[in-house]
């Protein structure tokens, strides 16, 4: 099933989209071709991107179709290409550099790279969690405080609480008297409920 983007139009289904997209004209697919791609600048302006250049010289297309190439390697879902932080490139998901040093430095950048991106999700789950704690203090003060309230004055300033309650949202404090029987919906039915009683 090889299909080019001029071909979208006449595809019916997103399963069959899917299935059609995640191969290029040759046979091959975006990860086969760019997996290894080495680490390029990437500029807003489309003439001047390394990285555009690349892909437009490996699919063999024009700007537009390089730039929905890149964008759709790049979603976090796909990762074929990815930003690497501390060169600022974008460079292949499985890119090594060639000599032995070159790997063991740039593994090891990352991994510090890593450590700080944990120690730092450490610092804002121990903010978290004593905003927790606080929270959690404050609403057992609080209980406590309406307890203590309830406990001293009692029937009272329930009463009073319950009368300023009524009057700001306009409610009777009786409770509505239940009938038996329900109001008959038309006068004809009004009539004969009237001589049975």
């Amino acid at each position: 099933m090889k299909v080019s983007l001029g071909d979208v139009d006449n595809i019916e289904t997103k399963s069959e989209f899917k299935v059609r997209m995640s191969y290029l004209e040759n046979g091959s697919t975006h990860r086969s071709l760019f997996r290894l791609m080495p680490p390029l600048h990437h500029d807003a302006d489309p003439n001047r991107s390394q990285v555009l250049a690349y892909i437009r010289e490996n699919l063999i297309c024009d700007i537009g179709r390089s730039i929905r190439a890149f964008n759709s390697m790049r979603h976090p879902k796909s990762k074929v290409l990815v930003f690497d932080q501390v060169h600022r490139m974008w460079k292949g998901c499985d890119w090594l550099p060639s000599d032995e040093n070159s790997k063991d430095a740039m593994i090891l950048v990352e991994h510090r790279a890593l450590e700080r991106r944990v120690i730092a999700m450490d610092g804002e789950l121990r903010k978290a969690l004593k905003e927790i704690k606080r929270l959690n203090k404050q609403m057992a003060d609080l209980y406590s405080d309406a307890k203590t309230m309830g406990e001293s004055g009692g029937d009272e300033n329930q009463k009073t609480l319950v009368e300023e309650f009524n009057e700001i949202f306009g409610k009777k404090s009786e409770k509505p008297s239940k009938t038996k029987h329900q109001q008959p919906l038309n006068s004809i039915e009004s009539m004969v409920a009237a001589a049975w009683k």
